[in-house]
């Protein structure tokens, strides 16, 4: 639930040096070096303009009891890190930091320079960026001194009430307003006659000695759920919550493995899984709405990404949380009256109009063709109930059946594969009315392409790209998609545009590959499979794993998005491509020598010897021992676990260009 990071105010996160740019220009340097306020407490990864970007309990610690210093940015040096543990210094007041996450709980741990007076100042007003319009200020708040080592408290932030304890043993504690501090005061309330723009409140603790601890704990529902995880935070060392977090990701790792490549193509791989792992933030137990315990998530603020590549790897992976997943989806459909294209940690939950629409169809058909254990009868009555009434009825489902196509196109993309989950789970559950009128509706699709060009219409609203860029999202009616192109050739002739090895006719627009700088058309380079090019697949999933992914900062080519961005990685990486909501899965071209990954009954293997970077083409399969003459595998076969073994190529090969992908329209 809770992560921590250092925090300087700059986009997209809070960290770094930097302002918002959205055109494309070099945006504003905010600080001249790499440096930070603090220690902030709950961040998105790596988002984009989002509104709400949380670092509550901003945590500063100072050389003397003089808080109108927590304002001078600190140069950042010595930084390191490791799943679950963030160190560094501020260079000049030339204190030390070390801050290790549990699971609703954070201990900071702070060594002062000799002869300085030890002070660690809270900032609870704090929230957002410090750049206009994307601060979070509160909405109300308390605090109380429980004892000279103990603050408790909460604040309303984004109208979530974010209930708090922090405890730092051997500690003096006092409130603070506006920097000066409350003498003699042991409670502080902000109620509506006293909330103006922008108050400034918080508490800070002063120490004898250079070394000091702060654990903070939160919770979303009350203040004794906060204090007993600050109980039993107190009861353990530093070093029993870092064996712990090291414990719980040593779990997370170990459900894929692989061998091979460089020591950087590792460090890149297992960066990006840990990177899948950590979004949505899991706030189990914590539902601020109804106060009752059960599966609880937020950061979904990308779920038009997530749902390509992300969720598809935590319904593999962690099918348990996948099942907490689907539960949670279906909690929020049944309180809000629709599922959810985005929630973040606030009361206004559902924004982001103009991205994505009914993607929760795709997610649960997708969890349930993996063998998420869930009610899916029920599940599908709520789907078609969401879509038919209330906000779905009002909105772009509603408009989608009347007119057969919506505004923005890729809407209508959306809408009609919502229709396609719907009609396949309502076939396997014998529900044949709502099978016969999803089937109908999801064949619509048709009517967002232009057959002149064989791509998706201009005139249209495409959010972080252009027409191009959806024009390759897969559909259920590959063939027919195919065939709007004009045939094969055309096909693959526009794809080669798109990627670059054809250049365009004169004067003839084109729009080309995002290249994961953002991930519209992120599942583009494995379209070539549906028209027989596994080749083409195989080069550019290679460069862009080889040229576009790297270690240190720079390292990843745009933004992370909650994991869509690593999640391709990992699975590209891997060998294979999921098509969300689909029972196959597209064969890539595998970056490492052998690589294994846990799945519903057993391990899955895949091994191509020799990764040779000038090697990036596939010359034959063979599927637990059996040749295998085309470019996907059924998902059961997937999910059985096995064991698929490739031989690379310099050349181009013709693999996976007799048997293509099968066609699923219903």
């Amino acid at each position: 639930m809770v992560s921590v990071c250092a925090y300087s105010g700059g986009y997209v996160t809070g960290y770094g040096q930097y302002a918002v740019s959205l055109d494309g220009t070099p945006p504003q340097e905010l600080f001249p070096v790499h440096g930070a306020l603090g220690l902030a407490h709950f961040q998105q990864s790596g988002t984009g303009r989002i509104r709400v970007y949380y670092n509550y309990l901003l945590t500063t610690p100072l050389l003397s009891d003089e808080l109108d210093q927590r304002y001078d940015v600190q140069t950042l040096v010595d930084e390191t890190a490791s799943p679950g543990v963030y160190s560094g210094r501020f260079l000049e007041r030339d204190v030390r930091f070390s801050a290790v996450a549990s699971t609703r709980g954070v201990r900071h741990r702070y060594t002062f320079p000799a002869e300085s007076q030890p002070t660690v100042v809270v900032d609870v007003s704090a929230g957002g960026l410090l750049i206009d319009t994307m601060s979070t200020y509160p909405q109300g708040g308390s605090m109380k001194i429980e004892s000279p080592e103990r603050v408790s408290g909460t604040v309303i932030m984004e109208g979530v009430p974010l209930h708090f304890t922090c405890h730092c043993k051997g500690g003096v504690a006092s409130l603070w307003q506006d920097d000066k501090v409350l003498e003699g005061e042991a409670e502080f309330n902000l109620g509506l006659d006293k909330l103006k723009f922008q108050p400034s409140f918080g508490y800070v603790f002063t120490a004898s000695s250079p070394e000091m601890e702060l654990d903070f704990a939160f919770s979303l529902q009350c203040e004794d759920r906060a204090s007993t995880v600050a109980d039993a935070l107190g009861a353990k060392s530093f070093g029993d919550i870092e064996g712990e977090a090291r414990s719980v990701w040593d779990e997370v790792f170990s459900k894929v493995s692989v061998s091979g490549g460089s020591d950087a193509d590792r460090q890149v791989f297992y960066t990006a899984l840990y990177r899948s792992s950590i979004k949505p933030a899991d706030f189990k137990n914590e539902n601020p709405f109804r106060h009752q315990d059960g599966p609880f998530f937020f950061d979904l603020s990308t779920l038009w990404d997530l749902y390509k590549t992300h969720l598809p790897l935590t319904m593999t992976l962690w099918p348990e949380r996948g099942a907490d997943f689907v539960e949670f989806l279906c909690e929020v459909a049944k309180r809000e009256g629709g599922f959810p294209v985005s929630y973040l940690m606030d009361s206004s939950p559902d924004r982001f109009t103009k991205q994505a629409t009914g993607l929760c169809h795709l997610i649960m058909e997708d969890a349930r063709l993996r063998g998420i254990d869930a009610d899916w009868d029920a599940i599908l009555k709520l789907l078609w109930k969401t879509s038919r009434s209330g906000k779905g009825r009002k909105g772009k489902f509603g408009e989608y059946e009347r007119s057969k196509v919506v505004a923005p196109l890729s809407h209508t993309l959306d809408i009609a594969d919502a229709h396609f989950c719907m009609a396949r789970m309502a076939r396997s559950s014998g529900e044949q009315i709502i099978h016969d009128k999803a089937a109908e509706l999801s064949r619509y699709w048709v009517n967002a392409f232009d057959p002149a060009t064989g791509l998706l219409k201009e005139g249209s609203t495409y959010y972080e790209g252009e027409n191009w860029n959806y024009s390759f999202r897969f559909v259920h009616d590959m063939p027919e998609r195919i065939a709007i192109a004009g045939g094969t050739e055309k096909f693959v002739a526009l794809l080669d545009l798109f990627f670059g090895f054809t250049e365009p006719a004169a004067g003839q627009r084109v729009f080309h590959f995002e290249g994961l700088n953002n991930e519209p058309d992120m599942e583009a380079p494995y379209a070539y499979i549906y028209a027989g090019r596994h080749d083409r697949t195989a080069e550019i999933v290679q460069l862009v794993m080889r040229k576009r992914f790297g270690i240190g900062r720079g390292g990843l080519p745009g933004n992370e998005d909650s994991g869509a961005l690593s999640s391709w990685f990992v699975w590209s990486a891997f060998g294979l491509f999921p098509v969300t909501a689909q029972p196959i899965m597209l064969i890539g071209s595998p970056l490492f020598e052998s690589a294994t990954m846990n799945v519903g009954k057993g391990q899955f293997k895949i091994s191509a010897p020799d990764p040779d970077p000038q090697k990036p083409f596939i010359a034959s399969a063979a599927l637990n021992g059996k040749p295998l003459h085309r470019a996907w595998l059924k998902l059961e076969e997937f999910t059985a676990g096995g064991h698929l073994e490739l031989e690379r190529s310099a050349a181009p090969t013709d693999f996976g260009s007799t048997y293509l992908p099968p066609n699923f329209a219903p």
